[in-house]
């Protein structure tokens, strides 16, 4: 007999529990503020229970070996990937700290000029265009159509 206590079937009980926490969460939220949380939840129930259902039944058997080879790129050396791995790192936590400086609305399109220009080296013309559509984007929809509110970054609320 198979056991019932696998990790599959561990985590699609913790999804379940998950989904049904954000559906008994938002049960009396205003219609639009939990259309997200639903939106996400009831899919996310849907398959946690039917996993459970397949993991209870002994649908799928136990395979042997890695559902997917992993193996490491062996044409790179070594040294390269280290310094690109830190590289992408470097520029994820800068990212955030704009965020944390500026704020998400202008920390954005200030990214993405950089990233083109310096990590890049793409010319003028395009990192112009793609810096003015992602202030575009940000301004434009989050701001003027959804009236998202972003935080002020730590630099603008030092002066408001």
């Amino acid at each position: 007999m198979k056991r019932l206590l696998n990790s599959r079937f561990l985590l699609a009980l913790a999804g379940a529990l998950v989904a049904g926490y954000a559906l008994y969460a938002s049960l009396y939220w205003p219609f639009r503020t939990a259309l997200f949380p639903r939106v996400i939840a009831v899919p996310l129930m849907a398959l946690s229970l039917l996993e459970l259902l397949l993991c209870a039944a002994g649908a799928e058997l136990e395979r042997e070996g890695h559902a997917v080879d992993f193996e490491l790129t062996t044409d790179i050396e070594p040294g390269v990937a280290r310094r690109r791995t830190i590289a992408i790192f470097s520029w994820t936590f800068g990212f955030f700290l704009l965020i944390l400086l500026v704020g998400f609305p202008l920390a954005v399109p200030l990214f993405v000029f950089l990233y083109l220009k310096l990590a890049g080296g793409e010319g003028w013309l395009l990192t112009l265009l793609l810096t003015l559509l992602s202030w575009l984007t940000m301004e434009g929809l989050f701001n003027r159509l959804l009236h998202l509110p972003f935080s002020q970054g730590w630099i603008f609320s030092l002066w408001g």
